[in-house]
């Protein structure tokens, strides 16, 4: 019994000195990388949050179009989606989305500066073997969760080039902004719209809608 009490004021005089002159510990959070957690650590110290190490986005290719300048959020949650979506009903005109990102950010804030807290980015490839330009624009887009609760992202239309050349392929990202975004990586369904409209062979404008719903697997 003498032993047991000796070593348990050992060991408690060991834990007081290692952090009797700490007033600070850690918290690790994590973002959703390809399916697992990559985690980020933040110092707790007299109540205050200070951060070890951040997540920014200015690297990261698919939003590095819209991360100017000092404009650069912290990443709280992020995402990566594979999805198979592919539609050539309209004449000459194959448009594929194949990668989904979304990301949960600390705050975004646009020209106008308008404040935003998710952002997403989908990766297509529209391939225009017409003999016509085709403009198309996407709609605002609708996250569909687990659960079933909708979250309504805008579509960030300073950055999309609506001209698709004849005879042309073109490679890019698609942003959409939400003002309030949580589960990120709970997203089971994307719903959305793309308009469109070229000349005929009569010079008329024919128009086209594209409805779409993604449907979404978490990257492993």
């Amino acid at each position: 019994m003498k032993k047991t009490a000796l070593l348990s004021v050992t060991v408690g005089a060991t834990l007081l000195l290692l952090l009797g002159g700490c007033g600070s510990k850690e918290e690790v959070k994590g973002t959703v990388e390809a399916g697992t957690v990559a985690s980020t650590t933040e110092t707790l110290k007299d109540g205050e949050k200070v951060d070890v190490e951040s997540v920014s986005l200015k690297d990261d290719g698919s939003f590095k179009e819209i991360i100017k300048g000092d404009n650069d959020p912290k990443v709280k949650l992020e995402a990566k989606y594979d999805t198979d979506w592919q539609d050539k009903s309209w004449e000459d005109v194959d448009f594929k989305i194949d990668k989904v990102k979304i990301v949960e950010v600390d705050k975004y804030k646009d020209k106008e500066n308008n404040e935003y807290k998710g952002l997403m980015s989908m990766d297509f490839t529209l391939k225009n073997d017409g003999k016509e330009d085709v403009s198309i624009h996407p709609s605002d887009a609708v996250l569909v969760l687990k659960d079933g609760t909708e979250i309504t992202g805008k579509h960030f239309r300073d950055y999309w080039e609506d001209i698709f050349a004849k005879d042309k392929q073109k490679d890019g990202h698609v942003y959409f902004t939400f003002d309030k975004l949580e589960q990120a990586d709970q997203v089971k369904e994307i719903k959305l719209t793309f308009d469109g409209h070229k000349k005929g062979d009569d010079s008329e404008k024919v128009e086209h809608t594209y409805d779409v719903k993604l449907p979404l697997e978490l990257q492993k």
